[in-house]
């Protein structure tokens, strides 16, 4: 026992602390005069700011009080909203600085041919070889889009990396590098910013729980993602309703209404920040919207009219058909090919720059690119197509002596780019929508961080703006309706085509929403609505929207749908695709139980039932064979090996010994009970009946977001589902190849007989 004790000093003379040699006081003593001794020299100014700390922690805590009084969750979209407003007006700036300084580029070299391919392809190449190595060397969950992996996420899988900082500057960095590129890429920012707006969603919940002392709460992550994507999307297109309704489509299977105000809020935050910067950067003179127009309000269409919308909605649903199947089976052989897919892995730079090499030579600008447009941005294609004027009368007053101007500033009318000497308006904008079919096919096959939103939001524009010009070919002096002469308006159908075409691809409606958010024009609403629903009608149809491809691609752990019109969904049950062969511990198992469940399965969790009469012969006879072969080897043992201190034996006789005794102890270990209360647990996992039919076990795993589901049958633990046989049971119903896994017949003396034997195994939680 260590003692220390004061000494009695002579007379004079300081007491003295007197300490037993080797206890753990002097050892204490001894650890204290040498930390003051040999003590480190604090930097300067150290001991300065912790002073200040310490006098201005009470004001800090004042502050945070105050500040909590309106609530953490208005602080945190607050935050959340104007941080990535900022970043996206200037992630907006920098790109548009760079596409200036590589068109200033370019007009230098006139006159030098190679000297200005070579500028126009190096820039490009650079900016997406660039973003190639930011999704592979920073962060590879920063490649692609962002918003079907979202999706699985909000299913409540976990998925690695996904919302951590790295991937957020690794997504950013290759935004920035892909929006350089203009339109010659042909990639977007929609589905980046709403990854880029949940990431930081995600940190700064973490930040708040901090800020606030409180315990984070895992059910609060969905409400912070949804808030997330609504955010991403108004930060974008300056569209705080159609942002919230088109993160909630997109991203959402169930959404709750009480998480509608935490996406206005956040996203009208993003919205007004953005429009604010932009006023103060003088870039816009006031708080507007992000395309002007300059339409007619009164009389905008007629009943007629609304026939020619619904004619161009089924343009763009079919199209759009084409398209995703496209996309999907070119994906698809990627990924089946061994030899592809081996080449996609380890060369996914080089393929970037050689399809970023090919979009660069496609769109020169002194070749094919003079045709379709190459020198515009992509919101400048969008002004170009919302332009109020028609191409073909104001080509024709133009004449034919007018050539397109190849240097046109940023100043000049941009519908200019469309005239052309050789093609007329309509010539040139069959082909660019030609080219960018297969333009925008290639690039989407590239592993970078990049949306694919705007681009088909472009696209049908393009399209909208062609069968706008048609009609106003076909009828010039308008539609006459009651004696009522209706001038055709191709901007509205360019409009319509766009809210359309990408409502088509991503199946949904808030893109006609959007629209109107963009450009302040409600004069069309019925024809927009008319021409999005019908194609989002042939869409949902015939093909899967452009992210539930990607999952499918990918094979990510997600629910499809499963339409009610599915009359088998209704005769199928839990116990037809439930797992019977049960992995579980009771609460009388032995560690025995427990390695042997560890060594023969790879899963994480286990359920935990009362308790089991019947006895596992088959289990228990392998495992009393192995623990007699070791008592058996351990009483082989030379007798030396058993008593005695070990004085007299080899270095071998003693390294059997020390086994055969290890042994013994392992087990005796485990034939001991478990120790529950050591184990994690889950107290009341989620249960399903076998009668529950198809329908209601995906409403549950879609609204709950489960991953695992014990079925039980009068308390009895009798099977597990988990996502895979409820998404494998969910696609063999759609596609009409379901096969039932348990008889369909009533119970006899055979079932009896198999309760008996299963025992009372009544499930009373879930071990993880």
């Amino acid at each position: 026992m260590a003692w220390c004790r004061k000494q009695r000093a002579p007379e004079g003379e300081p007491h003295r602390l007197t300490v037993a040699p080797g206890s753990p006081a002097e050892k204490r003593l001894l650890e204290e005069s040498f930390g003051q001794i040999f003590k480190e020299p604090e930097p300067r100014g150290w001991h300065c700011a912790k002073r200040l700390m310490r006098d201005l922690k009470p004001l800090g805590l004042y502050i945070r009080s105050q500040s909590l009084k309106f609530g953490e969750d208005w602080i945190f979209l607050f935050l959340l909203g104007i941080s990535m407003a900022t970043i996206s007006f200037g992630l907006d700036v920098v790109t548009s600085k760079c596409q200036r300084a590589n068109l200033w580029a370019y007009d230098e070299l006139e006159g030098h041919r190679h000297l200005q391919y070579f500028s126009w392809t190096f820039y490009h190449v650079a900016l997406t070889v660039g973003s190639a190595a930011a999704a592979k060397y920073i962060s590879a969950q920063a490649a692609g889009s962002g918003i079907p992996e979202l999706k699985v996420a909000l299913r409540g899988v976990v998925l690695h990396e996904f919302f951590t900082l790295r991937t957020f500057v690794a997504k950013l960095l290759g935004v920035v590098c892909c929006l350089a590129g203009g339109s010659t890429i042909f990639l977007g920012k929609v589905g980046p910013f709403v990854h880029m707006a949940t990431i930081l969603a995600t940190l700064l919940g973490k930040v708040m729980v901090w800020y606030t002392g409180a315990t984070e709460n895992p059910s609060r992550k969905y409400e912070l993602l949804i808030a997330g994507a609504a955010v991403g999307v108004a930060c974008c297109f300056v569209a705080p309703v159609g942002g919230v309704l088109f993160g909630v489509e997109v991203t959402g299977t169930h959404f709750a209404v009480r998480d509608y105000w935490r996406g206005f809020f956040a996203a009208t935050c993003a919205a007004l920040t953005f429009r604010l910067l932009a006023v103060l950067n003088n870039t816009r003179e006031t708080v507007a919207v992000l395309f002007r127009s300059s339409w007619r309000v009164e009389f905008p269409y007629d009943l007629p009219e609304l026939l020619s919308y619904a004619i161009l909605g089924s343009f763009c649903g079919g199209l759009c058909c084409v398209y995703l199947f496209c996309h999907r089976n070119m994906l698809m052989v990627f990924q089946n090919k061994p030899k592809i897919n081996e080449f996609m892995k380890n060369n996914r730079i080089l393929y970037a720059g050689a399809v970023s090499l090919v979009l660069a030579s496609l769109t020169f600008p002194h070749g094919v690119g003079q045709y379709i447009g190459a020198r515009l941005s992509m919101k400048e294609l969008l002004e170009t197509f919302f332009n109020n004027m028609t191409w073909g009368r104001e080509e024709a007053s133009l004449g034919s002596a007018t050539p397109q101007p190849l240097n046109l500033t940023h100043d000049d009318a941009n519908w200019l780019h469309w005239t052309q000497q050789d093609l007329s308006v309509l010539e040139m904008l069959v082909l660019f929508l030609v080219a960018k079919f297969f333009m925008l096919l290639a690039a989407t096959t590239m592993v970078v961080p990049a949306g694919y939103f705007l681009p088909v939001f472009v696209y049908g524009a393009a399209l909208g703006r062609l069968y706008g010009e048609l009609m106003a070919k076909i009828f010039p002096n308008g539609i006459i309706t009651d004696g009522i002469r209706m001038q055709v308006t191709p901007a509205g159908y360019a409009l319509a085509g766009a809210a359309a075409y990408s409502g088509a691809v991503t199946q949904t409606i808030s893109t006609a929403l959007l629209t109107f958010e963009l450009t302040g024009q409600m004069s069309h609403i019925l024809p927009v609505l008319v021409a999005v629903l019908i194609a989002n009608a042939i869409s949902q149809r015939l093909q899967p929207s452009f992210f539930d491809g990607i999952i499918l691609v990918k094979k990510l752990p997600f629910l499809p749908k499963l339409s009610v019109t599915k009359s088998g969904g209704h005769s199928i049950y839990a116990e037809d695709f439930m797992v019977t062969d049960l992995k579980y511990l009771t609460r009388e198992s032995k560690y025995k139980d427990l390695r042997a469940l560890l060594n023969g399965s790879t899963l994480k969790q286990f359920p935990l039932v009362d308790s089991e009469e019947a006895s596992r012969e088959e289990e228990e006879s392998s495992l009393g064979a192995t623990e007699t072969s070791r008592t058996e080897g351990a009483e082989e043992e030379p007798s030396g090996t058993v008593v005695g201190s070990g004085d007299g034996l080899s270095e071998r006789e003693k390294h059997a010994r020390y086994h055969s005794m290890v042994e013994e102890w392992e087990c005796r270990q485990l034939q001991e009970t478990l120790r529950l209360d050591d184990l994690p647990m889950d107290p009341a996992p989620y249960r399903l009946l076998e009668k529950e039919t198809l329908y209601e076990c995906h409403d549950l795993f879609s609204l709950l977001g489960l991953h695992i589901a014990y079925v039980t049958n009068m308390g009895r633990l009798v099977g597990v589902v988990s996502l895979k046989e409820l998404k494998s049971a969910v696609e063999g119903c759609v596609n009409g190849t379901f096969a039932s896994r348990a008889p369909q017949r009533s119970p006899g003396p055979e079932d009896e007989q198999e309760l008996n034997v299963r025992g009372d195994s009544r499930l009373s939680s879930s071990l993880v």
